[in-house]
């Protein structure tokens, strides 16, 4: 099985699927984790980002053809990349599902505030969440929208539901 799970910096992608990763069970593959355990500087250019992103898909691929389910937690903004990972899902003939997270800019501000203190492997700022949601390409295929704002509990049973 593969999940994405997928949004707007700061909207509680990480949170979510760490637990439904627990949940189902499955490795969790974070883009923000890739991007520092790849690169020493940060700067969330194209050029990082796509190495970012195949870098997560060969780590995916590998895992679910050994047998294991994958949840991946990135932005996905671009509708090619929404598709490269269903290609993966397709070659693996795995199941494929699309989980986008959403939440209030209010509440999307006080997470970014939390981030400044260090309470989140995410360094995305309001700055860079502006940037995405600008080119953020909207998802035309069947997904679960899930709004970040509910106790964790409420989204974790909402994924459930949707990957059964």
């Amino acid at each position: 099985m593969l999940v994405i799970i997928c949004g707007l910096p700061g909207t509680g992608k990480t949170t979510l699927a760490r637990e439904v990763a627990k949940h189902i069970p499955a490795v969790h593959i974070s883009s923000d984790a890739i991007r520092m355990m790849l690169l020493r500087k940060r700067t969330y250019s194209e050029k990082e980002k796509e190495g970012v992103y195949k870098a997560m898909f060969k780590k995916a691929e590998e895992l679910i053809t050994g047998g294991r389910s994958v949840v991946l937690d990135a932005t996905f903004y671009k509708k090619m990349l929404r598709e490269k990972a269903r290609a993966i899902a397709d070659k693996t003939k795995s199941k494929f599902f699309l989980v986008e997270c959403t939440t209030p800019e209010s509440v999307l501000r006080e997470r970014m505030f939390a981030r400044k203190r260090g309470e989140s492997e995410s360094e995305a700022d309001f700055e860079v969440y502006k940037k995405i949601k600008e080119i953020f390409e909207p998802i035309e295929d069947e997904h679960l929208i899930v709004d970040t704002s509910q106790p964790i509990e409420r989204q974790v049973r909402l994924v459930m539901n949707y990957l059964c």
